[in-house]
């Protein structure tokens, strides 16, 4: 089914979506580990920029979508910014802990929960036909969480907290993606973007007294020149990881979720590529058995999501 697929342009969108993801991922990994050095900091500071950033990109690349949205619209708004900025918060923790070449691929499975989700929220129902391919996914996303001189007993251990750390993050993302699917019905998704990064950023403002104390505030104060061009750029090549596959959603929701799941393949290259060179900032330094290991996973993780993508409601 893949294979005789011809490549539509917004199918080269939709993988081009998991290219830009997977760079901002290595991105926020080098500001993290680098320049910023505390990841909660480096989340306010991203939060600030995306307001103005995204809000201007798309005046510029959809000029019409800026437009206040029916009130009905910002519940959903609400929930999926409020489930997507977590999800965001637990993976730059991860990534102060772990390689972005393993998270990556891992945090690509969150179309296995949404499936779930969906049918407990939304009364969607897939049938058993699903199985099959969330194991395989789910077999992936182990595979990825490997490591040098890792025992099997441990890679399906509860103290593989990598595993854990990113399918919980899997998770928040699909619980996002859940309330997207009503929105839609009320408004387009460029629009969508907007107030959902809006609620994204009111929800991190309402956790600062839980999150931001004098140690974030001090290392804001201290690295947010140091950190400014990247974090810039950091959001700019996240727009795009967005704005891609809304146009893609425009002709096939099933295949872009499917060729998004690409972002763990784009990973682990990029990891491994890194991991020859003398690169050293952002840790990538593993034997090629490992990255082999993980880009076994990817593959597993990208079939089996696209081939999940494919099956049809009950």
């Amino acid at each position: 089914m893949l294979v005789s697929q011809r490549l539509e342009p917004f199918m080269v969108y939709a993988i081009a979506s998991g290219f830009c993801f997977a760079v901002f991922t290595f991105l926020a990994k080098y500001i993290i580990s680098n320049r910023m050095r505390n990841f909660v900091s480096f989340v306010y500071m991203q939060g600030f920029l995306i307001i103005g950033i995204f809000t201007f990109l798309t005046y510029i690349f959809a000029p019409k979508e800026v437009f206040l949205p029916p009130a009905a619209v910002f519940p959903y708004a609400i929930i999926s910014g409020g489930t997507s900025i977590i999800a965001y918060l637990l993976m730059y923790y991860g990534l102060t802990r772990y390689d972005a070449s393993s998270a990556l691929p891992i945090i690509g499975v969150k179309p296995v929960f949404v499936i779930p989700l969906s049918y407990i929220f939304l009364g969607e129902y897939y049938g058993l036909d699903v199985i099959f391919w969330i194991l395989v996914a789910m077999l992936g996303a182990v595979m990825t969480s490997w490591d040098d001189d890792m025992q099997i007993g441990r890679v399906l251990s509860t103290s593989n907290r990598a595993l854990w750390i990113f399918l919980l993050t899997a998770c928040l993302y699909a619980a996002g993606n859940v309330a997207v699917k009503p929105a839609m019905k009320l408004v387009t998704n460029f629009n969508f973007l907007i107030w959902r990064e809006l609620a994204w950023f009111g929800t991190l403002i309402c956790l600062a007294p839980l999150i931001f104390h004098s140690d974030e505030l001090k290392a804001l104060k201290v690295g947010w020149r140091d950190s400014l061009f990247f974090v810039v750029l950091a959001v700019i090549v996240q727009y795009f990881s967005y704005l891609l596959p809304f146009y893609s959603l425009g002709y096939s929701v099933q295949i872009t979720e499917g060729l998004g799941a690409a972002q763990g393949i784009f990973a682990v290259t990029i990891g491994y590529l890194i991991s020859r060179t003398n690169f050293k900032a952002l840790a990538e330094r593993h034997n090629p058995q490992t990255y082999l290991v993980r880009m076994i996973g990817a593959l597993l993780i990208f079939f089996g999501i696209y081939f999940l993508s494919t099956v049809t409601l009950k």
